[in-house]
């Protein structure tokens, strides 16, 4: 196998969402994607219903408050904030789709300044079963010859996930997470050295940090190499943002010692792709 791509410099953020507070996390994710941007990052990774506040019982509550329409003028800033600084942001929110059903969502926004609504959780934790219809596919995102997976932290639980992606093509890939001190904290760390291992592909999480309505996030968002390694890891309490090169080389030498992946028969799975240059 040789590739010929140039590295890719992935940033994984974490901050405070407010729940319910479209706007101001917005802003956020806007400062954190220029922030992102000046130490070189060519794409930024922020956490799951991070664009509306990760509190399921105010999403029951006040949906109206939480929930992020296509086209939707809230996200300007981040449009913005992309465009000017030719940086991809991937985000999670909660999206209302034709028809009154809702997903928990990652956006794409591209360098082009144009927002997607690339992907809905396949897979969907039981608190949150009666709020969100899931996604019937996965999704795969292409950023400088980059093929990248997209998920969510309930979606990392699930090996067959992230093989598909990366039986895709994909060299990477992204989870907009949520995971909370204590238990969800030590599987934080297993579930993405893990993926990263079995599959030789770099893992990436943005996880949130302080209260949310599921109990307090522990941070520490990161980036694992292919050998499961960790590459990057920011605090477990403030907000940060850590950036980390994918490299060709690093890919090429751990499928080269660990053959998992070419030894895996390829089963049939429905992905769609979201190519952004």
């Amino acid at each position: 196998m040789t590739l010929d791509r140039a590295p890719l410099r992935v940033a994984a953020a974490q901050a405070h969402a407010l729940a319910g507070n479209v706007a101001e996390n917005v802003a956020t994710a806007a400062q954190l994607v220029r922030f992102a941007a000046s130490a070189g990052a060519d794409l930024v990774v922020l956490p799951e219903l991070f664009l509306s506040g990760y509190d399921l019982d105010l999403l029951r509550d006040e949906p109206a408050s939480c929930e992020i329409v296509p086209g939707d003028p809230r996200l300007d800033d981040l449009v913005a904030a992309c465009y000017a600084s030719r940086t991809v942001a991937v985000v999670g929110a909660c999206v209302r789709r034709p028809g009154g059903t809702r997903s928990s969502s990652v956006l794409v926004v591209g360098r082009d300044g144009e927002a997607h609504v690339a992907y809905d959780a396949q897979h969907l934790p039981p608190g949150a079963r009666d709020l969100f219809a899931p996604g019937d596919h996965g999704c795969s995102v292409e950023v400088g010859g980059w093929r990248l997976g997209i998920g969510t932290r309930h979606d990392i639980g699930f090996p067959e996930h992230v093989r598909a992606a990366t039986l895709d093509g994909c060299d990477a890939y992204l989870c907009c997470g949520l995971f909370t001190r204590g238990d969800e904290e030590y599987r934080r760390g297993l579930y993405l050295a893990t993926r990263a291992l079995e599959n030789t592909c770099y893992t990436v999480v943005a996880n949130h940090v302080g209260a949310t309505g599921d109990g307090p996030a522990c941070g520490r968002s990161a980036v694992f190499g292919p050998d499961g390694r960790v590459v990057a890891e920011a605090d477990g309490e403030r907000v940060d943002v850590v950036v980390a090169t994918l490299q060709d080389f690093e890919v090429e030498a751990a499928r080269e010692s660990l053959t998992m992946l070419s030894e895996t028969p390829c089963p049939a799975s429905r992905r769609e792709r979201l190519k952004l240059d």
